[in-house]
């Protein structure tokens, strides 16, 4: 069995501090134990907060790198990757639940060849309740052709090689649409990758999450984001644009009606 790195970040938010129990513990005890957790505070925390991480800091298996003020995601994530020594990353959200077999499932996909893999979700509120669930593409030709419209992995879904994602500069700095970006250059640098239509996270989503994906920033972020896809997948110039207006126009637009959109169009009901 592979060794793997469990990577989380985390930083000072209400919904994070309850979940993070939760989150945590799911990795410490999936069917197949990871041979480190790498927690990354980004940036100051409530003092409740830090006595709950530093508690888990006495872990064996934990180790926790924090960082002095928050900088964004795309920083937490690459000062993570600097401390793994192991062959292969696993991400993980700190409100979100891996379920049992997650481990074991995809290191199994990894073992059969391929470098970047991910899995369906299950949406639910912050009380539990489902709210609907996130297939992506599953081959790898899928993905590649899905990657130039839309994001193909469930970010807290994936694992991936860790040699390959230090030789393209980790995680690119577009504002949360990181991942995607990383998932462009692994494609672009010809890494095999593949999803699985099994369900392998439980994610947190409600409204907050809504009004995180939208706002002029976040139009800013998709304009970068179809730059980004021209150079490095040779995306058509005229479908960018046509993508980016309409993908303006559901970021400017109320976080319920995104929200609506999202499940409506974006997610399925089962």
């Amino acid at each position: 069995m592979s060794s793997f790195t469990v990577l989380m970040p985390t930083y000072d938010r209400p919904d994070l501090f309850h979940l993070f129990d939760k989150a945590i513990d799911s990795s410490l005890h999936n069917s197949v134990v990871p041979d480190e957790i790498i927690v990354v505070v980004d940036g100051p925390v409530s003092a409740e907060f830090k006595l709950k991480i530093k508690d888990y800091e006495s872990h064996d298996l934990v180790s926790v790198i924090w960082l002095p003020k928050n900088c964004g995601l795309t920083n937490a994530l690459n000062q993570g990757l600097k401390a793994v020594t192991t062959k292969y990353v696993f991400r993980a959200d700190g409100d979100d639940i891996n379920r049992p077999d997650r481990f074991a499932t995809q290191l199994e996909m990894l073992h059969s060849g391929l470098n970047l893999v991910g899995s369906a979700i299950i949406e639910r509120d912050i009380e539990g309740k489902q709210l609907a669930v996130k297939r992506c593409p599953s081959t790898h030709e899928e993905i590649i052709n899905y990657c130039k419209r839309r994001n193909p992995f469930n970010h807290m879904t994936v694992a991936f090689d860790y040699k390959a994602v230090m030789s393209v500069g980790g995680y690119p700095d577009v504002y949360l649409l990181e991942d995607w970006g990383l998932w462009v250059l692994l494609l672009e640098s010809g890494v095999v990758t593949g999803n699985t239509n099994k369900v392998l996270v439980d994610a947190t989503a409600d409204i907050n999450m809504y009004k995180r994906r939208g706002g002029i920033k976040m139009i800013f972020s998709e304009y970068a984001m179809q730059k980004f896809l021209i150079r490095h997948l040779n995306k058509n110039f005229v479908v960018a644009a046509f993508d980016f207006i309409i993908k303006g126009l559901i970021l400017i637009a109320p976080a319920s009606l995104r929200g609506f959109v999202y499940r409506k169009y974006l997610r399925d009901s089962e």
